[in-house]
């Protein structure tokens, strides 16, 4: 028996089409200037209400348009008549409110044909950063005025097979400690998490492979302009080689996997020198880690495909964007490492927070867009499912060089590195970062804590399956290796640890590890 969501369960042989939805700059009131809000407001409430195949969000430039011919004050009526004129099934109205510290986010949802009365949903809070953290709850109910139907589906029995725990590695040696959590969640695994020593940068990537071909994994960590290979000696992650960026360098990602076959991982790093790439590639030769490939114009990552085991996947940079379509795949020609054919791949965001999603005999693709929400794209094109969350990231650049004089806003354009997806047949693991004020501010990212996150294809949706304890700090990146040499894989986790006051320059990370049963 197969299992059908209750949300999908409602709907079925129902509606073909999705819902068309307009929804107006919201009203601010309050003492303070609070302009500048209503349209983060206005594209974070658009993002979130937006459902694939059931809700859609008009573009905000044609319901902006509408909205400049009307005069007067916005009630349910001349809703209704924006709505008309847009062609719209619904139309969403409503206030910002900011008393003193308290905030209330007000909405109204009217059914453009009709004459049914508008219904309210609203949120409340004691400061605006906890407002927006309820955003997508908010969007949620606006959801489920909509549709006519709840969308949180009950409560089952996860099958067995999908439901995996953590626990902390057998017998942890020295050099490792448990990581506590301050306060139990519901929904976490039981385990804790062991802390490696700390590492005196703030790191930005981490990749782990056989990189001298021992037998054994080593790790690369990067932070802004320098690589770092350890590998796990009896008490501690020993250093084993170091190599220095340049004073322009910003490195962007690291990846590791054998691509030329030789035996050995080579390391590729991803690095920014101003507005242009300039990547490398570390091998292990004539008994040292040496650079053996760099200036390349390239972003690079190395993906698990299944029967096609890994390879490594290639993406440019365009002009005023920060990736360019299509997407490569890389290999060895004997001298270099150059793109070899496009890759077979539907129109993705980027090579970054993307895994193949090989599930029941088909493979789909999941990714993360530049709104940081988790899409399945099937291999048409078409986006299937949509996350809710947002799986945020702080790792960012210039995506337009800078220019001075006028137009210089045409350079302040930011594009992010995506967080790492790894897939494991239906099931997928990935970081999710969090934030006390959400993803309001697009440019800047502040994360006080993280958790790694399951999330299992139920066959209509993914549901989660487990998450860690929230670890303190940003969790950058994540592995699933085998780092002590016992046979077995842990789930490695680099984070960058929070600071001891705002005011302290201090700068140290290190590995949080557990072991999936």
């Amino acid at each position: 028996m197969s299992f059908v969501p209750y949300a999908f369960a409602q709907v079925a042989g129902e509606r073909q089409t999705p819902f068309r939805v307009a929804i107006l700059p919201l009203t601010i009131h309050s003492q303070e200037n609070l302009a500048f809000l209503q349209e983060g407001l206005l594209d974070m409430l658009s993002s979130r209400v937006e459902l694939s195949g059931r809700v859609e969000v008009l573009e905000k430039g044609m319901v902006k348009k509408t909205i400049a011919e009307i005069s007067g004050e916005v009630d349910t009526e001349v809703a209704r008549k924006v709505g008309q004129t847009l062609k719209a099934d619904f139309v969403i109205f409503g206030s910002l409110t900011k008393l003193g510290e308290s905030t209330s986010l007000d909405l109204r949802v009217v059914e453009v044909k009709g004459e049914k009365p508008s219904t309210s949903v609203f949120v409340q809070a004691p400061k605006m950063e906890e407002i927006v953290a309820k955003i997508d709850d908010l969007a949620r109910k606006v959801d489920e005025k909509i549709l006519g139907y709840p969308l949180s589906p009950p409560k089952v029995e996860k099958p067995a097979e999908a439901v995996k725990e953590m626990a902390a590695i057998p017998g942890v040696p020295p050099g490792f400690r448990p990581v506590k959590a301050a306060k139990p969640e519901k929904g976490t695994i039981g385990a804790e998490l062991w802390q490696s020593q700390s590492f005196p940068f703030v790191v930005k990537g981490m990749a782990i492979g056989d990189m001298d071909g021992d037998g054994r994994n080593e790790v690369a960590l990067i932070e802004e302009r320098n690589l770092y290979i350890y590998r796990w000696e009896k008490i501690e992650f020993k250093l084993l080689k170091k190599i220095d960026g340049a004073r322009l360098d910003k490195y962007l990602a690291v990846d590791v996997g054998d691509i030329d076959k030789d035996g050995k991982a080579e390391i590729f790093v991803t690095n920014m020198q101003g507005d242009r790439l300039s990547s490398f590639v570390v091998a292990f030769r004539d008994g040292a880690f040496r650079v053996v490939n760099s200036g390349l114009d390239w972003y690079l990552r190395t993906v698990d495909w299944g029967e096609k085991r890994t390879i490594l996947l290639g993406q440019k940079k365009g002009p005023k964007v920060g990736f360019e379509w299509p997407i490569y795949e890389m290999g060895w020609d004997g001298k270099g490492y150059k793109e070899i054919r496009k890759a077979d791949l539907p129109r993705i965001f980027s090579i970054y927070g993307f895994t193949p999603f090989i599930h029941d005999g088909k493979t789909d693709y999941l990714f993360i867009d530049s709104n940081f929400r988790l899409k399945l794209m099937d291999s048409k094109g078409k986006v299937t499912w949509m996350s809710r969350d947002d799986y945020g990231s702080d790792n960012s650049f210039l995506a337009k060089p800078i220019v001075m004089g006028p137009g210089i806003e045409e350079g302040d354009e930011f594009a992010f590195v995506n967080v790492r997806v790894i897939s494991l047949g239906n099931e997928i693991l990935l970081i999710r970062n969090l934030s006390p004020i959400g993803q309001f501010f697009k440019r800047q990212k502040y994360y006080s804590k993280g958790v790694m996150q399951s999330l299992v294809w139920t066959g209509a949706m993914f549901m989660e399956g487990w998450k860690s304890q929230e670890i303190s700090g940003y969790l950058a990146d994540f592995q699933l290796q085998d780092i002590d040499g016992d046979g077995g894989k842990e789930l490695i986790v680099a984070v960058s640890l929070p600071k001891e006051s705002v005011f302290s320059g201090e700068k140290n990370s290190a590995l949080m590890v557990s072991r999936i049963q």
